[in-house]
């Protein structure tokens, strides 16, 4: 007998918020609870916001109670918030406003005549993310990225990578010539992902929501820069909320694809890092592909004090998957990708194989 040999692009890692907040980089839960004690404070900056925060709070908990969603089961954070927010500013605009017979008397007092505090809560909540939250406080915290190379040179084929965070910690730590983001001389170039490419780059990273070095040029097609913090905030090239992931733009549209394509084709296993889950449309490709292969594993990295069993049932429930088909390890990033991301770690996640060569008799044996 002998173990599990995987063959290319038969592992498919996926990051969640949670693999950087050991890196210092807070999650989106505890993003909008910064933005709670922000707009409760005296700062008058952010107290102008408190009474529109504590509206669309209160009116995203009743409409979830309405489907019988109560308390902390209320998937509550800032993409959420700044989704309704960025709905929001559509005002007139929206597609169902023509059927809505009046907006809401207290929404338009804390929104503004012209929903300007609708626009500029949303801009200030942007500018906080990319000035303090996401950016990397300190490079060796995040040092435990570096588990990324090292199981890849032990896979020996290159590693494809689906990230759903904006912060830049697997390219300051892997090294940027180590990572392949789909960029040739600053022009996006899906090709670059292609496996015909003679590109040999380690690592190929799928930012699928985008990066907080990404930006629209005039042009509207998506580039980067060195420096972030000279993006302006109506040109960042992000996506926000658990609703409206697929953008008809590349490299949206192409990496969300990418992400159906190898998840539903090659791939045996799905390695998913601080992934919390709560996202309808990540979550619908990962359950098309548990489906579409009942031999198809999912291992869900969570924190250390999560219950390994009640997590198992919580995300077979919200993929609507086989139990056998979700594996939970409770040890947190850090640790998985310093120590537990090994092929052996993995290979005893499946049914030993039989070996391929049989061995031939010795001559004193014929």
């Amino acid at each position: 007998m002998a173990t599990t040999v995987f063959k290319r692009n038969e592992i498919i890692l996926l990051l969640g918020a949670g693999a950087s907040v050991e890196a210092g980089i807070p999650d989106s839960d505890n993003m909008v609870r910064e933005i709670e004690k922000l707009v409760s404070s005296n700062d008058e900056k952010w107290s102008d916001f408190r009474n529109l925060y504590r509206y669309i709070r209160s009116s995203i908990f009743y409409a979830d109670g309405l489907d019988g969603i109560f308390g902390d089961n209320v998937p509550f954070n800032i993409e959420r918030l700044v989704n309704v927010l960025d709905e929001l500013r559509k005002k007139e605009r929206h597609t169902l406003y023509p059927f809505v017979g009046s907006w809401n008397p207290k929404l338009q007092d804390v929104a503004g005549d012209e929903f300007e505090n609708v626009h500029t809560f949303q801009s200030e909540i942007i500018r906080i993310l990319r000035g303090q939250w996401v950016a990397l406080p300190a490079r060796e915290k995040a040092a435990y990225y570096g588990g990324l190379l090292r199981f890849q040179r032990e896979y020996e084929y290159p590693l494809r990578v689906f990230s759903l965070n904006y912060d830049l910690c697997v390219e300051e730590i892997c090294g940027r010539e180590r990572v392949q983001r789909g960029f040739s001389e600053r022009a996006w170039d899906w090709r670059l992902f292609d496996e015909t490419s003679d590109d040999s780059v380690p690592l190929l990273l799928y930012k699928l929501h985008g990066s907080m070095d990404w930006y629209f040029d005039e042009d509207g097609r998506v580039t980067y820069t060195d420096s972030s913090s000279t993006i302006k905030d109506e040109e960042i090239a992000l996506i926000f909320g658990t609703s409206y992931k697929l953008q008809y733009v590349d490299p949206f549209l192409f990496l969300a694809y990418e992400l159906r394509r190898w998840t539903l084709d090659a791939a045996r296993i799905i390695v998913c890092v601080g992934y919390g889950f709560n996202d309808d449309h990540i979550n619908g490709i990962l359950q098309q592909a548990l489906r579409q292969d009942r031999t198809r594993k999912l291992l869900a990295v969570v924190g250390p004090d999560n219950d390994v069993a009640v997590e198992n049932k919580r995300i077979s429930d919200q993929l609507v998957a086989q139990e056998d088909q979700i594996i939970v390890q409770a040890c947190g990033a850090k640790e998985f990708l310093d120590n537990a991301l090994t092929i052996a770690t993995l290979s005893e996640l499946f049914p030993d194989e039989e070996d391929l060569i049989l061995e031939l008799p010795s001559s004193s044996e014929v």
